[in-house]
């Protein structure tokens, strides 16, 4: 363009935010500040809209004070952009500010104050704020009443939502989806099943939007009422309405409460179809819940089928607990004369790479071998997962060569390659197989990806970590997940770069998670950042208090300093707030039998003769002149 004036700025603002390109939106509006262009109103609340997207309240203060400076406070606009800013961003009680020194107010800036109430918990104050709206003479949308309705299921208060209903009938929104779904939601977390049950009723006639039946689902689910919420898949599936991952986690609960085993089969296959169980961690752990709940209904079972099998096999294969439960189904199997197909072998390869039992994985790959089976695709990556996972890379990379000699392995089959060479430390040759991949045209997958970056993680090659990750949406059309992140954190850590990790924490377009904030304390660890690591810690606990992870650091970082009160002082606090830290555990695989112990086992059947054996081995250390290092213990003070 040979002209640029603020509008044309501000629509590439609000096009690179609603992209999820929030940074490229606040570099636009210094690049404008650049040529000479003043910002308007609009233009500011677009730069508030990247400030929300990037969770930056400092960076949204800047603007705060810009925007006084530039005369634009006390327009109405302006400053519910502004209380909408910080009440996204967590900073309630600035919202607030912001909202009560307003000369006027209108529906969005209402909606936004109690849309803030509700992000921040404060359930009572959001209702307070609606009967406030409507008592100063403004009427609500169906966005207020969405935000009003999920702040009073928060307070399971059906008095007060009965309130908010009659305002909603009184406004003829109640067959809103919007506003429905919400009363749904709210009548089921109050405990009035039939009062959602009218609402959904209304809602449902005709509709082929799915979330009224789901949040009808996951109230009977919720509720007790598992068979109901049976008969409402059913009634899903003949109106043709699409199921989604919040359909099947609901569904799955009530099939694990209710111990439907058929039923689940049939979920299992249309999971399976959508692809949902490799895609939603929550379908999956569902699942494995179901699958555990039903082991009574298969053991009663008059005929068994090889998919009855193999459902077992594969329930009891992906929960690294029960792995010895998902062999001793797979030999009963052939006991009965089954005989295990592609699928169940792949599943139970998966369960015992995670307990690195290779004899056994082995033996499965010799049963694949004699039934003419390695050769499928499942089975093939499932291989070479498990030599990978099992320590025997070497195995892994001749099973990858034998499948490349007969035909171009999949994209699974390359990621478990790439995978495996990271975990064993030989990131080159993960890179290398990637470049080989990618070479033949193969496209990667958001966990080949992953294994690149956790690759360059472990080899310290920095610079080509960051450019795998900043490519990969422009260049492999993935969006970088929260894994992807959490390594890139590991990747800047590992090499002393603290702040510039915590910097790259800040610019997240999403909220982190545990994962994200563990990797950072455990690279201020590693380097003795103390400062940052107590800083860090502080700022978790802020917003999660029962995050474990952070009252270890810091109890650690105390005593490093020499504070042994401050040291018991937060354990005091651990204890008062509920919050225990994760006993650590090995396992031991002893003729054919795995051993799981925990840190402090009172229940394992050997444990007077593994602890003998441990004051056994104490003697004999200390007679050897062996003295232990306390400076990191804590006293016990329970």
């Amino acid at each position: 363009m040979s002209v640029r004036n603020v509008f044309s700025w501000t629509v590439m603002i609000v096009g690179s935010t609603e992209n999820g390109l929030c940074m490229e939106g606040v570099k636009y509006f210094c690049e404008m500040l650049n040529c000479g262009v003043f910002p308007d109103k609009f233009a500011y609340s677009a730069l508030l809209q990247s400030c929300i997207g990037l969770k930056d309240v400092e960076l949204g203060k800047m603007v705060h004070a810009q925007i006084v400076k530039g005369g634009f406070s006390e327009q109405v606009v302006m400053d519910t952009s502004l209380l909408n800013m910080y009440a996204k961003c967590g900073e309630v009680e600035e919202s607030v500010r912001v909202f009560n020194g307003m000369n006027e107010h209108n529906q969005v800036s209402w909606n936004a104050m109690i849309s803030g109430y509700v992000s921040g918990d404060c359930n009572l104050e959001a209702f307070n704020q609606f009967i406030r709206m409507k008592e100063e003479g403004f009427t609500p949308n169906m966005y207020t009443f969405a935000s009003v309705l999920k702040a009073v299921g928060k307070l399971a208060d059906v008095s007060k939502g009965r309130v908010v209903h009659n305002y909603v009938t009184e406004l003829g929104l109640e067959s809103n989806g919007l506003v429905g779904t919400a009363l749904i939601d709210m009548y089921s977390k109050c405990g009035c099943l039939e009062d959602a049950r009218l609402v959904f009723d209304m809602n449902s006639a005709d509709c082929r939007e799915n979330v009224p039946w789901n949040a009808m689902i996951s109230g009977y689910s919720q509720g007790g009422c598992s068979k109901k919420a049976l008969e409402l898949l059913t009634q899903m599936c003949l109106n043709d309405v699409k199921l989604d991952v919040f359909t099947f986690a609901s569904v799955l609960n009530a099939i694990a409460a209710s111990k439907c085993l058929q039923f689940g089969k049939e979920v299992h296959a249309m999971i399976t179809k959508l692809g949902y169980d490799l895609r939603f961690i929550s379908v999956s752990n569902a699942l494995i819940d179901a699958y555990s709940k039903c082991e009574g209904v298969f053991e009663k079972m008059e005929e068994r089928d090889l998919v009855s099998w193999t459902t077992m096999v594969t329930a009891y294969a992906t929960n690294s607990e029960e792995v010895e439960k998902a062999i001793d189904f797979f030999l009963q199997m052939r006991d009965s004369g089954f005989t295990p197909n592609q699928f169940t072998c792949a599943s139970l390869l998966v369960g015992i790479s995670n307990l690195c039992l290779l004899e056994s994985g082995r033996q499965v790959h010799g049963f694949l071998c004699k039934a003419g089976l390695y050769t499928y695709e499942c089975v093939e990556s499932a291989l070479i997962d498990m030599y990978a996972k099992c320590g025997s890379i070497i195995d892994a990379e001749n099973d990858f060569e034998g499948v490349f000699k007969l035909k171009t392995p999949d994209v699974v089959s390359w990621t478990a390659i790439i995978s495996g060479y990271a975990q064993h430390g030989f990131a080159n040759k993960a890179i290398q197989t990637f470049s080989r991949m990618d070479g033949l045209g193969i496209k990667p997958n958001a966990v080949t990806l992953l294994s690149v970056l956790f690759a360059c993680s472990h080899g310290g090659m920095v610079d080509e970590g960051l450019q795998y990750f900043h490519s990969m949406e422009k260049r492999f059309g993935i969006v970088p997940e929260m894994e992807h992140y959490a390594c890139v954190v590991d990747l800047l850590g590992r090499v002393g770069r603290l702040d510039d990790a915590q910097e790259f924490i800040k610019k997240m377009p999403m909220e982190p998670t545990d994962m994200v904030w563990q990797t950072l304390l455990g690279a201020c660890r590693v380097h003795g950042d103390v400062k940052l690591g107590e800083k860090a810690a502080k700022e978790i606990l802020s917003v999660r208090p029962d995050f474990s992870a952070t009252y270890v650091l810091l109890s650690n970082t105390y005593l490093e300093r020499g504070s042994l009160e401050d040291g018991l002082s937060l354990r005091n606090v651990m204890r008062d707030r509920g919050v225990k830290k994760e006993p650590g555990f090995s396992w031991i695989s002893v003729e054919g039998t795995v051993h799981k112990f925990f840190s402090g086992d009172q229940k394992h059947p050997r444990k007077d003769k593994i602890y003998a054996k441990i004051e056994d081995l104490k003697k004999k250390m200390k007679a050897m002149g062996y003295v232990p290092q306390l400076r990191y213990g804590l006293l016990e003070t329970e």
